[in-house]
């Protein structure tokens, strides 16, 4: 059974199978390499009493690799790829570091020793569809 990535903030990217890159906590997802399945869904946790988990696709991971955040300030497209195509790549590490506990680095030269694990994946059900 694949297990579980949360992808809350980018449903909408999920669907259209646009979004091909999540960046996580560099703690998490460590045992995690290319061949690997996950099923992504729209929320993991907090849901009410009752409620399940949306299925949103199914993929298979094509890279992981841990670098430094400030990397996506050089990856052409990243910011689409990560599903988030109007946000600025500075303005996404800054969201980045925010949301993962890095608050006090502001600074990019600060940012170069923040890792994270860059994950990227292929959807299972364009292969299928290409037959």
């Amino acid at each position: 059974m694949p297990r579980r990535m949360s992808c809350s903030m980018t449903v909408v990217t999920v669907l259209d199978r646009t979004k091909t890159v999540t960046r996580r906590h560099v703690d998490t997802w460590r045992d995690l390499k290319p061949g690997d399945r996950l099923v992504l869904i729209e929320k993991g946790m907090g849901l009410p009493k009752g409620a399940r988990q949306v299925v949103l696709a199914e993929v298979e991971i094509v890279d992981v690799r841990v670098e430094p955040i400030v990397e996506v300030l050089g990856e052409f497209l990243a910011t689409r790829r990560e599903g988030l195509p109007d946000m600025t790549p500075s303005g996404f590490v800054r969201f980045w570091l925010d949301g993962h506990g890095y608050r006090a680095v502001r600074t990019y030269d600060d940012a170069v020793f923040v890792p994270c694990r860059r994950i990227e994946w292929r959807y299972l059900d364009e292969e299928r569809a290409r037959g």
